[in-house]
């Protein structure tokens, strides 16, 4: 069923349409906020927390782009976590151990070198770079997302970009 559509049944009284909603972004938000925090465990409670929130405003939501929309909110969920715990953004190590074995047989050395080069990049310019690249959002979707202006998010993606593609060149010289 089409995102619009479900939405529409879901605030029709439909709760049970939520389900479909968590099932069809789930590892879309997990993923994200593994890319934010580096720690598998605790993006596993961020993404459910998002999921919660989600459900707790679903009544309010006015359709634009649901993957965005929630990707919003677990934005949201881990800045309040590094907020309440005072936490800095850690490195993707523990969550390139823990990825599924079959994702790790095609371009591991190649997939290791990009996330240790995206670790590298400065938080807001990773999450510009995450969301530009990996999940596909528009630059103009990005910059209500994170609440600055289109330039700005250019900025940061070209600047990341930049970055990486130093980073990676210098890897490959070694």
């Amino acid at each position: 069923m089409e995102d619009r559509k479900l939405i529409r049944e879901i605030q029709k009284g439909k709760k049970e349409l939520l389900n479909a909603v968590a099932e069809k972004y789930y590892d879309d938000i997990y993923r994200f906020c593994c890319f934010q925090t580096g720690n598998p465990v605790q993006s596993y409670d961020l993404a459910q927390e998002t999921f919660l929130k989600f459900i707790r405003t679903v009544d309010r939501y006015q359709y634009r782009n649901l993957k965005g929309y929630l990707l919003t909110i677990a934005r949201n969920c881990c800045i309040d976590y590094y907020r309440e715990k005072n936490h800095s953004i850690p490195g993707f190590d523990q969550f390139l151990k823990e990825g599924r074995e079959d994702e790790r047989l095609a371009g591991l050395e190649l997939r290791e070198c990009i996330l240790q080069a995206i670790q590298q990049l400065p938080s807001v310019q990773r999450e510009a770079v995450v969301l530009y690249y990996y999940y596909d959002i528009k630059l103009r979707e990005i910059a209500q997302m994170t609440q600055t202006g289109v330039s700005t998010v250019k900025s940061r993606v070209r600047q990341g970009t930049q970055k990486l593609r130093k980073w990676i060149k210098e890897e490959e010289l070694k």
